[in-house]
C-alpha cells in the first residue's frame, strides 16, 4: 500500500468512528498523525459499560503485519506504543486523558506471531487490540459517511 493509500485509509477509518460515535457529543475522535503525533495515528474517547469515558489510541499501518528476522516493523510498533504509553491526550477541549489501551490496525493482515510479540511487549501495561482484513472492512462500510455529490 502506497503512503497515499494509507492516507486514505487514515481518513476512511476516521469519519467511520467519528460516525459511530455521533450520538453522544462527548465522545470525540481526532487524526494525531504526524511529527507530533506521540506514537498514535488516531486518537479516539468512548464510553464502557458504566459511562465512563476511555480513551484509545490508535497505531495504523497499511501493509501486512508479521515477524521478519529482524521484527522491524514490529518492533517500530511496539515502540510507537511506548511513547504513546507515557503521554496523555489533550483535545480541544483542553482536558487530558490518560490512554486506556490502543489499536494496533490495518487493512491487511497481522499474523500470530507478530500479534504475540506485540502484545508481550505490553504484558504489564495497556491493553492492545487489533482489528484488520475483513473486520476492518466491514467495520468501515457499516460505519463510513459516504460523500454522494462526490463524482467517480
Amino acid at each position: 500500500m502506497a503512503k497515499n493509500d494509507e492516507d486514505i485509509l487514515r481518513k476512511r477509518l476516521v469519519s467511520s468512528i467519528r460516525n459511530q460515535l455521533s450520538n453522544d457529543k462527548e465522545l470525540l475522535v481526532e487524526d494525531t498523525h504526524g511529527a507530533f503525533e506521540h506514537g498514535v495515528d488516531i486518537v479516539f474517547l468512548t464510553r464502557d459499560n458504566f459511562g465512563e469515558i476511555l480513551c484509545y489510541g490508535i497505531q495504523l499501518k497499511g501493509k501486512k503485519i508479521n515477524c521478519t528476522a529482524k521484527n522491524h516493523g514490529v518492533k517500530e510498533i511496539i515502540g510507537q506504543l511506548a511513547i504513546a504509553s507515557g503521554h496523555y491526550h489533550k483535545f480541544q477541549t483542553n482536558v487530558r486523558y490518560e490512554f486506556s489501551g490502543f489499536y494496533v490496525i490495518t487493512d491487511k493482515e497481522i499474523t500470530k506471531p507478530a500479534r504475540d510479540y506485540i502484545s508481550s511487549a505490553f504484558s504489564v501495561g495497556k491493553p492492545i487490540y487489533y482489528l484488520y482484513g475483513a473486520k476492518l472492512e466491514k467495520f468501515i462500510l457499516d460505519n463510513e459517511v459516504v460523500d454522494l455529490t462526490q463524482e467517480e
